[in-house]
């Protein structure tokens, strides 16, 4: 099972060094790699039904096989099964998964129409870190971008993924770094924005409640938050009533969400958003949503 929680730097702002961040413990294993990944499915979208994500990652020569299955996703933490084995050639080769994933027959037909449908390609830094009661986390700064034929979008994020110990272990290490980085918790995959992407899947809509319960309102905020960067200015009024009600639920703490909710009623939602999204404050009260969800 991958645990990861996602964070998602500010637009426009410059990719620094992961080894320029300040950790509660020293980082190891530092390295950096050119990653290419190809995701493929059929043209039916048999892997998408199942909700599986496949990809042949390229680092140099080496090829790795990827499949990810069903999982959960919280505000930006992210649980799902997820099977690696290294993989000759440029088509992904099923058997090499577990036979309980499916029938033979089901394989056998997927492998049959299996296709590359988007790309992911990125400079990844990576580090880990042991910290207290066996806990060890691999982070990995990626930068770069996701392509489906002649559309684009930028890939620019911290993954902090759990290799051992409590999940919960992950929520102060964010808490750290996001004090220091304009992050924000991260609600898609690069594989459901390469879907997207790709017309393969819908967009999603705007979210119209302000709901009471934290991981659900947290999920709208996030939602309409990536609605109105990308253009969609129907997400400015419903997010504003959204950020209201997280100021009532927090209280204090999500005070300095009050002058976001007062431009986004204004004449540039959008730029007033983006504006917000530079400051550190922004997504540390995100954390806070999170954090009451997960108590």
């Amino acid at each position: 099972m991958e645990v990861e929680l996602k964070l998602l730097l500010a637009p426009e702002t410059p990719v620094g060094a992961l080894s320029s961040l300040e950790f509660p413990a020293t980082l190891t294993q530092i390295k950096r790699a050119s990653l290419g990944n190809a995701y493929f499915d059929t043209p039916d979208l048999a892997l998408r039904q199942r909700d599986m994500g496949l990809r042949i990652r390229r680092r140099g020569d080496f090829r790795e096989q990827t499949l990810k299955t069903a999982g959960r996703v919280e505000g930006g933490l992210h649980a799902r099964p997820e099977y690696n084995t290294e993989v000759s050639g440029e088509c992904p080769q099923l058997e090499r998964f577990p036979d309980t994933l499916w029938s033979k027959n089901e394989r056998e037909a997927i492998q049959a129409g299996l296709a590359v449908q988007f790309h992911t390609d990125f400079e990844r830094q990576q580090g880990e870190l042991s910290l207290a009661d066996g806990v060890r986390v691999e982070l990995a700064l990626d930068s770069g971008t996701i392509r489906a034929g002649e559309r684009s979008e930028v890939i620019a994020e911290l993954e902090l993924e759990l290799i051992s110990g409590e999940a919960s272990a992950l929520m102060p290490l964010a808490r750290q770094l996001m004090s220091q980085w304009p992050l924000r918790l991260g609600l898609d995959s690069k594989a459901a924005r390469g879907y997207r992407l790709a017309g393969l899947a819908p967009w999603p809509e705007v979210v119209e409640n302000a709901a009471t319960q934290p991981l659900a309102l947290l999920a709208a905020w996030q939602r309409n938050e990536e609605r109105l960067l990308a253009g969609e200015l129907a997400a400015a009024a419903p997010l504003a009533a959204q950020l209201q009600a997280v100021v009532t639920l927090l209280g204090e703490s999500a005070e300095g969400l009050q002058p976001l909710v007062q431009a986004l009623q204004g004449d540039a939602p959008r730029q007033a958003l983006q504006a917000a999204l530079g400051s550190t404050e922004y997504g540390l009260i995100q954390l806070s949503l999170l954090a009451l969800s997960l108590d």
